[in-house]
């Protein structure tokens, strides 16, 4: 590619005039709003299937006897994140408290349960099950169905146990001696541990009618008969995964539990999730999201790191000059709170002074919404996804929970003087591969600028942060993605169409198991382009038009096809506009604009400016496969508009 950046000094001392390049693209882009709009309404009529919602609720419902408040309960520490991950969203209920009615089950996906033990009132809840099921959801069971097991309520626990497709025989085995395992299912159990040679004690189910799929099934000792349990099972409208044969290691420490069951595949069937498209938090403009929330603890503490000026400067002036100052590419947002939080406000403060210093850099910006910190790692000492924090808290008000744990979770692992916080990279690799579950999110705190330990192991993480393929934002941009995800609407629309409405700032929706799978262009409204990656599907959404469809289409359709196509950016996009073989869009990022197209062919034209000023001209020319890559060496913190145009030659126009 090449390019030249315009010149804009002169023009900027001339008094300001009416511009009529910049008239006339003001008209331009309300012709090219027109034309989404009828795009959309045309597009809304050639689906014609009655639109039908997608539930993304489910009711979970924990016995605070057994565990406490909602947050402690396993539901939320190990399963709501793999849920979140299948766009699922949690509504926790206390069963000591009043549970729905039937008529507001409704809303729900489905309910799923994961008792320790038998609930208190266990008649109760075994006739509000039996109220629930006539109303066709989903019941999920985890370990203990809640209720005791005896011949009185053996019929009801049955009629709970039917949608999983097993029936319990009132029998239970142990010690296991003797037991043997005769069918588990690589698809669905032993995605962490392995069932080992001494199996817990476990209950006697038969298969019943309803039953799908076996996850586990054992073989009794022959001195019993050798009659087969089925322990992990997925129904026509359930699942079932028994106690100890859903998670290995459930004693304290709980952080060194493993899931026996795959909870991505087993929740994917256990609710019925369909080809519908899942909301998206961890991906913007085809790329991994990056952000970074730096906290003000220590911000104004003398720094220890004595190669520093005389030795008297503070922490958050070391963490200016060595975390922000030399990464402008990435983006930080400062959270204040504690002593900090009120000397900001004390006028001519030291604190106040290095805040204003450091609110001066473009990419920096202060955080206008909690996010929670809390346990999020999967390394070497928390070996299991399931130590990975959900998108909220499990309290009604859902705080936003931080993707990742910040940097005093890594303190007790440090030796003295040495810093364990590098270790976080192995977490940002591990929920990329083989599924990205979370964005890249570096948490630290201004005391970092304190430690020269700490601090080089920041610098290592914001190294690998400038090097890694991401979509840099604001932290006050992630929790707007997040409250989307809570909030978008899907509905099918179509047999492969869905429309995508109040998604806020979430602006990608993502297909699983997509393989053969593409964007229909010319059947979707508001779709900026797609990304493969693996067999999953990500789908970029212009966050200017809502709703947005999105149709799919087999690989080999030449229906999918529709000119440029975002495959990645670095910066987000939106307003995206189509004139001809190319377009136009206005875009805001970090760091330099890479860009990758697809469905491109020869050479390109490409133009940036702001407010009507040239910033920057360039050509660039597609490779054989149809990419069309080229990046604007500018800075788009402050929003710029982008069009690309392709070169038609002497030889195309004869013809």
């Amino acid at each position: 590619m090449t390019g030249r950046r315009s010149p804009g000094t002169a023009a900027a001392r001339r008094p300001p005039r009416r511009n009529p390049r910049a008239w006339r693209r003001t008209l331009g882009q309300c012709a090219g709003f027109a034309a989404i709009v009828l795009q959309a309404l045309g597009a809304g009529a050639a689906h014609a299937q009655a639109a039908i919602p997608v539930k993304r609720e489910i009711l979970a419902l924990y016995d605070s006897a057994q565990e406490g408040v909602a947050n402690a309960t396993r539901i939320h520490r190990f399963a709501e994140m793999p849920l979140n991950h299948l766009g699922y969203i949690l509504r926790f209920q206390d069963v000591r408290a009043k549970l729905p009615e039937a008529a507001e089950i409704a809303r729900y996906r489905g309910v799923l349960t994961w008792f320790a033990g038998p609930v208190a009132d266990g008649d109760g809840y075994l006739d509000w099950a039996d109220r629930v099921l006539q109303a066709n959801l989903r019941y999920v069971i985890l370990g203990d169905v809640g209720a005791p097991i005896n011949p009185d309520t053996l019929p009801a626990v049955n009629r709970l146990l039917g949608p999983a497709g097993v029936r319990h025989t009132g029998d239970i085995v142990g010690p296991t001696l003797g037991t043997r395992v005769t069918l588990a299912d690589s698809g669905l159990v032993q995605f962490e541990c392995r069932l080992g040679p001494v199996l817990p004690d476990y209950p006697i189910l038969e298969a019943a009618n309803a039953l799908e799929r076996v996850g586990v099934m054992l073989e009794t000792p022959p001195d019993d008969g050798a009659r087969t349990s089925v322990l992990v099972s997925i129904g026509e409208r359930g699942a079932y995964a028994a106690w100890n044969y859903e998670m290995c290691h459930q004693r304290p420490p709980l952080y060194q539990g493993q899931w026996l069951i795959n909870p991505f595949d087993f929740f994917r069937a256990a609710f019925g999730a369909d080809d519908s498209p899942i909301p998206d938090t961890t991906t913007a403009s085809g790329n991994r999201i990056y952000f970074n929330v730096l906290g003000s603890d220590g911000l104004t503490r003398p720094s220890r790191i004595e190669a520093f000026g005389d030795g008297s400067a503070t922490a958050g002036e070391v963490d200016f000059h060595q975390l922000i100052e030399p990464y402008r590419s990435l983006p930080a947002t400062l959270e204040l709170h504690g002593q900090e939080l009120a000397n900001s406000e004390k006028s001519g403060s030291q604190t106040q002074l290095l805040l204003k210093q450091v609110l001066k850099e473009p990419g920096v910006d202060l955080l206008g919404r909690p996010l929670q910190v809390t346990l999020s790692r999967f390394d070497s000492e928390y070996p299991s996804v399931s130590n990975l924090a959900p998108l909220f808290s499990a309290e009604p008000e859902h705080f936003i929970n931080k993707p990742m744990s910040d940097d005093a979770a890594y303190a007790s692992q440090s030796e003295p003087g040495e810093s364990g916080f590098a270790a976080l990279l192995q977490t940002v690799a591990g929920t990329d591969s083989p599924r990205r579950l979370k964005p890249f999110n570096l948490n630290e705190h201004a005391y970092a600028g304190e430690y020269p330990a700490l601090l080089r192991s920041v610098q290592t993480i914001l190294s690998a942060a400038s090097a890694a393929p991401v979509t840099p934002v604001s932290a006050n941009r992630y929790a707007a993605i997040v409250v989307g995800f809570q909030n978008a609407r899907i509905e099918r629309i179509g047999a492969a169409a869905w429309r995508i409405s109040d998604r806020g700032a979430l602006q990608t929706v993502r297909f699983d198991a997509a393989e053969g799978r593409v964007v229909d262009y010319r059947a979707s409204v508001g779709v900026i382009g797609s990304k493969q990656v693996g067999s999953t599907l990500y789908v970029a959404l212009d966050e200017r038009v809502d709703p947005a469809i999105v149709a799919l289409a087999a690989q080999s359709s030449a229906a999918s096809a529709g000119g440029l196509a975002l495959v990645d950016s670095r910066w987000m996009i939106h307003t995206v506009v189509r004139e001809g073989c190319g377009l136009r869009f206005e875009a805001h990022g970090y760091g330099d604009g890479s860009f990758s197209w697809s469905g491109a062919s020869g050479r390109y034209t490409i133009s940036v400016d702001r407010k009507g000023q040239d910033l920057w001209r360039g050509e660039a020319e597609s490779d054989p496969a149809g990419q069309l890559r080229f990046t604007l060496p500018l800075s788009a913190i402050e929003p710029v508009n982008v069009r690309i145009g392709c070169i038609v030659d002497s030889a195309s126009r004869g013809n």
